[in-house]
């Protein structure tokens, strides 16, 4: 039994028209016009295939396969439709796709699982329209997504009515939890938005764990004074030493951390903001990310030191605030090795690895037995409209994804 690649590019592209903008842009938004056409053109298939389609309170859209016994817990695979503005027609669409093509290939062979079979799209993954993310599976897992009707989106439209597109309320949505002893396993296939299988032409890749990530606000804090008349020796400036801590941030992480730990300052603010004044304040964003909590912990500590030291040396003050954690988020040991005996049984080259970028599975692995594939992204490239995945790895990761369930099954 092989997927039919064909018929799943057919799919990606017929998902890809529901975003695609007359300017060339192509955005997917989380409860858009766009993303309820796609994933009632994604219904549609599935609904073909005798499959049963329905929404759970958290807006999650789940397409279910009858098996042998429909008492036993379902082998679930899926992921997201929605994107980021002029995103990628392969991040998230490529897991979704994958999975309803499971289902069809064991269809068309006369195959019945002894497991229910279940493809999930989930709600809101990227997040982006609202500045928090992992709605769907967060709800299904029981974790708050901590929603209100009354948040506004980026456009300023408040989330009660934007949540309407899909039947669904705030009040609502931790009613989508999904009693663990229903799923059997979750499995997700996605583009690996990384460039490591993509530089090593490894088809496949079997992911270890999702990273862990630590986010803090840090404010340097010097004094705004007149900058044709301050001498350089008299000046506080909080940007000068702000850019001297975030220049060494790389430095710290070379030396303290591994190959997969990463930092980022990716947003930065100065007052008061004028071309004739001395920063008096500078703050910004700092993001750690490793699949160690004690390496994460290690770069913090170093970075601390290294802010305060710079500090001393520029005469400002600073506060360094940590603003959100994620626990690291290793995939089952069983879904794991699954993977890999159907990745070594279907002859593919493949490496394990871990995944920087956070992905639904991060949510199910706190409930769920969980396991993500990887196939390549051309240049590392994703969340872009030049986000490119060939249709050789896509089968890869389909067929990999096909015999991990029928192997699964029978665990």
């Amino acid at each position: 039994m092989k997927a039919n690649i064909n018929r799943v590019v057919s799919r990606l592209e017929d998902i890809y028209q529901c975003g695609k903008k007359e300017d060339g842009t192509y955005t997917r938004m989380a409860f858009s016009e766009e993303d309820v056409k796609g994933r009632e053109l994604f219904a549609s298939w599935a609904k073909r295939l005798g499959m049963t389609c329905h929404v759970d309170e958290a807006g999650n859209l789940i397409a279910h396969m009858d098996g042998q016994d429909n008492d036993l817990p379902a082998i679930m695979m899926g992921s997201h439709l929605d994107t980021v503005p002029d995103g990628g027609r392969y991040d998230g669409v490529t897991g979704c796709v994958g999975g309803l093509e499971v289902c069809e290939v064991l269809k068309e062979h006369g195959k019945v699982p002894k497991h229910p079979i279940e493809v999930i799209v989930f709600t809101d993954e990227e997040g982006f329209r609202f500045g928090k993310g992992l709605l769907g599976s967060s709800s299904l897992c029981g974790q708050d997504p901590d929603v209100s009707d009354d948040e506004l989106d980026i456009y300023g439209e408040p989330r009660g009515e934007v949540m309407k597109s899909y039947g669904i309320t705030s009040a609502n949505v931790m009613k989508a939890k999904r009693d663990p002893k229903t799923v059997h396993s979750f499995i997700e296939l996605h583009v690996e938005q990384g460039s490591r299988l993509y530089k090593a032409h490894t088809p496949v890749g079997v992911v270890s764990s999702i990273a862990g990530v630590n986010r803090y606000d840090v404010t340097v804090a010097g004094e705004a004074n007149h900058a044709g008349s301050t001498a350089m020796a008299d000046r506080k400036d909080a940007l000068v030493a702000a850019a001297g801590f975030i220049n060494k941030v790389p430095e710290i992480v070379k030396e303290y951390g591994n190959e997969f730990t990463v930092a980022t300052v990716g947003t930065i603010k100065v007052t008061p903001h004028s071309v004739n004044v001395i920063p008096g304040t500078c703050t910004f964003s700092l993001e750690i990310r490793d699949q160690s909590a004690e390496v994460m912990k290690l770069i913090e500590n170093h970075l601390r030191q290294l802010l305060e030291d710079i500090c001393k040396k520029y005469g400002v003050t600073s506060t360094f605030v940590p603003t959100s954690y994620h626990d690291p988020a290793p995939m089952s040991e069983l879904v794991r090795g699954t993977i890999e005996e159907a990745v070594k049984e279907l002859g593919i080259d493949y490496t394990v690895i871990p995944s920087g970028a956070f992905h639904d599975s991060l949510i199910m692995t706190s409930v769920f037995p969980t396991g993500m594939i990887f196939v390549p992204s051309k240049d590392g490239i994703s969340h872009s409209r030049y986000e490119y995945t060939a249709p050789e790895d896509i089968e890869n990761g389909c067929n990999v994804l096909l015999n991990t369930v029928i192997k699964l099954d029978e665990k």
